[in-house]
Formats: structure tokens, C-alpha cells, sequence
């Protein structure tokens, strides 16, 4: 790419049939006025790709970055729902067997609850033989008398 010294410093030729000098020097000075302002804007676009580049590269990683972090919080995340319904059925496990124990308990509790009562039951009724048997042994000597 041309410069704009490039085009300033250039030198044509003279012949017997050619040019104003004069009209090409001012011609040849507007365009290295406006060759100039290209070239440093040029450079100065250039010089913002390259920036913007770079941002578009940092926000990449970024991007990237915050992809594997919403991977990691989604995988705690269902780390976290895994271990708290393990939990949650552990607690149901031991529930089930707390109330299975207490029913036994209970049942036991009945089972002796019932054997008492039956063994009171027995005897009530043998106090009541007896007692009709003293009775019964009272009503022959009073009738023996």
C-alpha cells in the first residue's frame, strides 16, 4: 500500500508536450491530503479491530467460563436434589422402622396385657369355686345341725 510520503516524493518525468507542473502539483497535494486521512484512518480501523478482536476474545472466555460454571451449579445442583432425596428416604427407611418397632411393642404390651387379665380372669374364677365350695360346705353343716 502506498504511502502518503510515497506519493509526495514522487517524480515524473518532464517532456516538451506534457503536463502543468504546477496543476499536477496541486492536484497531487490534494490527493496527498486526502491519501493521508485514508491511511491514517486505515490505521486507526485497524487498530480498533484489533482491540475489538481482543474483547471479542475475552468475552468468549468469558462466555466459556460461565458455560462450565452453570455445568458445575447444574451438576450441585443435582448433586444436591440426589443427596436430599437419599436423605429424604433414609428418614422414610428409619421412620418405617420405628413404627414397625412400636407396633411390635404395642402388640407385645397386649399379648402381656391379655395374659394378665386372663390369669386374673383364672383367678376370680378359682376364688369363686373356692368361695362356692366353702359356701356349699357352710350350707351342709348348717344343715347338719
Amino acid at each position: 500500500m502506498l504511502k502518503p510520503t510515497d506519493i509526495q516524493n514522487k517524480e515524473f518525468e518532464k517532456k516538451l508536450k506534457g503536463y502543468d507542473c504546477d496543476e499536477v502539483d496541486d492536484f497531487l497535494d490534494a490527493i496527498i491530503q486526502d491519501y493521508d486521512a485514508l491511511f491514517k484512518e486505515n490505521q486507526s480501523l485497524k487498530n480498533k479491530i484489533g482491540v475489538l478482536t481482543d474483547a471479542v476474545e475475552r468475552y468468549k472466555q468469558i462466555e466459556d467460563t460461565m458455560h462450565k460454571s452453570l455445568d458445575v451449579a447444574k451438576q450441585s445442583a443435582q448433586d444436591i436434589k440426589n443427596n436430599a432425596n437419599m436423605e429424604a428416604q433414609a428418614i422414610i427407611n428409619r421412620a418405617k422402622l420405628d413404627a414397625a418397632r412400636l407396633a411390635r411393642q404395642i402388640d407385645e404390651e397386649h399379648i402381656k396385657k391379655h395374659q394378665e387379665m386372663l390369669k386374673v380372669k383364672q383367678e376370680v374364677d378359682t376364688y369363686k369355686v373356692r368361695i362356692k365350695t366353702v359356701c356349699e360346705n357352710l350350707m351342709k353343716t348348717l344343715d347338719d345341725m
